[in-house]
């Protein structure tokens, strides 16, 4: 009975730190919709593409910075009593890497100035505070999810976008800051203070745990965990951003780059849903694996997810032709026919996440690190045949069939222990596929597509409930 009841507070956990984590991606995801009128107005499609760049280069210099760790110490939360130590090895670890970042950016300035088209080397500075405020926002937030504070969570990301919209229009409106910088300033300013203000409230909490040092075990559990994670986190970015950098360097119109970073921007629309499953998810399953649960309900709870968040990217994909000119205006309509294809990929980027499950599980890391690697590699290659042929839309093509390989890849691999059918999961995969057709035909048929969508998606919902989709009836 007391095993059932664990199971049940852990189902309730999960969909009450779903909800709350994904609350805060919607906000998230408002702000960046929100971002986009500014860009209309304040930057060509140039200097848009400009911009992505160095959010891009920052998101680089975030995943070296940030080892991997978030998810390392989630784990070691639940498997350890010495809270306070976790902290300090989180604020610690990251400072080797930051240094080195630094002084990489620092030599490399005047090819990295030349490579990215940059207006000016003062550029890389704001770069590296990004990276710098993504990272450590990204460690310190882990800690109040790992404790399960997801309300907490909740109410900073609020108050972090909202400063970060602030901000913006500040600069834009009250200052003479180029655009560009104001943009970046807007992003590693709030990001910085709540990185800051994280660590001082966990700081505080964990105040009863300070005279456990947690040991050279848990300095090895955690880097061991967390290390092999840096090379997937690398090879997401690589993926992430190849695109943008081949497109300026390779393709002569580097209006495509700003076309491709209004839709990318655009479809963050979905990220809500998509990370705020799989924040709650990696605490669950990791609880999971303490206290018991059935194999066959876990790999259905995925499947409603995977269902879920392919019916989203087919909304996002057929709103497109009016999304663009409503929101972006007649400058950014070429982003039109990249955001479906970009929608579908977004979708399969959901798809890995859950893919890497059964990875997680076992503690075999370095599974999603080859995976995500090979994928970075064969990213690029993608891109080097389609951007010379199509521009922005090639390069959302290759992140689509990289995003494809590489949730197909994992899912096969972990199959034994996060048992989803893989025909299953084949035919989940290979839907998102059609949505860059799809967004191309008139509207009513694109209307048809989304009813038709909706119809299958509600039935499968229904038939995944019935079987049990909640990790509630162990041991009841």
């Amino acid at each position: 009975m007391g095993d059932g009841m664990t199971a049940h507070a852990h189902s309730r956990d999960l969909s009450r730190e779903t909800v709350m984590y994904s609350l805060a991606m919607v906000f998230s995801g408002l702000v960046q919709v929100a971002f986009l009128p500014f860009m209309s107005v304040f930057l060509s499609a140039a200097e848009a593409g400009e911009l992505g760049t160095l959010r891009i280069m920052a998101e680089a210099i975030a995943g070296i910075v940030v080892l991997g760790l978030p998810t390392a110490l989630i784990r070691a939360w639940q498997h350890s009593t010495a809270h306070r130590a976790i902290l300090v090895r989180s604020l610690v670890f990251p400072l080797v890497p930051t240094l080195a970042m630094v002084l990489l950016v620092f030599l490399l300035r005047g090819f990295l100035v030349s490579f990215l088209s940059l207006e000016h080397s003062g550029y890389l500075v704001h770069a590296v505070l990004l990276g710098f405020g993504i990272a450590y926002s990204q460690i310190a937030l882990s800690l109040p999810r790992a404790e399960g504070m997801a309300g907490s969570y909740l109410a900073m990301q609020l108050t972090r976008g909202l400063a970060a919209l602030g901000a913006l229009a500040l600069l834009l409106y009250m200052t003479d800051i180029e655009p560009v910088p104001s943009f970046l300033t807007a992003r590693w300013g709030p990001s910085i203070l709540l990185a800051v203000f994280a660590a001082l409230m966990m700081w505080r909490r964990t105040s009863g745990t300070s005279g456990d040092g947690g040991g050279a075990t848990l300095t090895r559990e955690i880097l061991g965990f967390s290390i092999p994670l840096v090379p997937a986190t690398l090879s997401m970015i690589v993926l992430s951003s190849a695109d943008m950098f081949m497109l300026r360097s390779i393709h002569p119109d580097l209006a495509q780059s700003g076309y491709y970073e209004w839709a990318s921007r655009a479809g963050l629309t979905l990220m809500p849903m998509v990370m705020g499953f799989n924040m709650a998810w990696k605490r669950f399953i990791f609880r999971k694996k303490e206290t018991g649960g059935t194999l066959g309900e876990l790999g259905r709870a995925g499947l409603l997810f995977m269902v879920m968040v392919n019916w989203s990217s087919l909304v996002l994909a057929m709103s497109a032709a009016w999304l663009v000119p409503l929101v972006g205006g007649p400058d950014y309509l070429p982003a039109a026919g990249v955001l479906p294809t970009l929608a579908g990929a977004g979708a399969l980027y959901g798809l890995f996440l859950i893919s890497q499950t059964g990875c997680m599980l076992t503690g075999q890391t370095r599974f999603i690190a080859w995976m995500t690697l090979f994928g970075a590699l064969l990213n690029i290659g993608f891109n080097f045949r389609l951007i010379p042929i199509a521009g922005a839309l090639g390069a959302a093509f290759a992140t689509l069939c990289t995003n494809l390989f590489m949730s197909l890849s994992l899912f096969w691999l972990g199959r034994r222990v996060f048992p989803i059918s893989f025909p299953v999961v084949l035919l989940t995969a290979v839907v998102p596929v059609a949505y860059g057709p799809l967004g191309n035909l008139p509207p009513v048929w694109r209307t048809i597509a989304v009813i038709a969508g909706t119809l299958i998606t509600a039935a499968v919902i229904g038939k995944l409930r019935e079987a049990g989709t909640r990790l509630r009836e162990v041991g009841e």
